[in-house]
């Protein structure tokens, strides 16, 4: 079906974000389905603005929520890290152990009497 490969760019449309191909605003004039979506877009977006200015956010609020946002970020960041440094020095202490191992040695054979 049509309608399902343009729902990203009627949304898209709706929310003014773009303008759109002229075939894809032909469908959206033809088609009942499509307009209905693109009606209902419209209508999230008008209340999404209206409750924009109708709620009150504490100034503060923003900034914690960066802030906690940030250091978790960065916490995640820095245990993957020290993960991967565990993980390559376990590698490279391997690789020591392996290639000590397959070094030949000299046995001196003991000549019984």
């Amino acid at each position: 079906m049509r309608c399902d490969r343009y729902h990203r760019q009627i949304r898209s449309m709706a929310r003014g974000e773009i303008i759109g191909s002229p075939k894809v605003r032909a469908h959206v004039k033809q088609c009942l389905r499509c307009q209905a979506e693109m009606s209902r877009e419209r209508r999230i977006q008008r209340e999404l603005r209206n409750l924009k200015h109708e709620t009150p956010v504490p100034s503060a609020l923003a900034d914690r929520i960066l802030k906690s946002v940030n250091s978790f970020d960065r916490s995640m960041e820095i245990k993957r890290r020290q993960s991967s440094r565990v993980a390559g020095a376990c590698a490279m202490g391997a690789a020591v152990v392996v290639a000590v191992l397959s070094v030949p040695t000299r046995r001196r054979t003991v000549r019984t009497s």
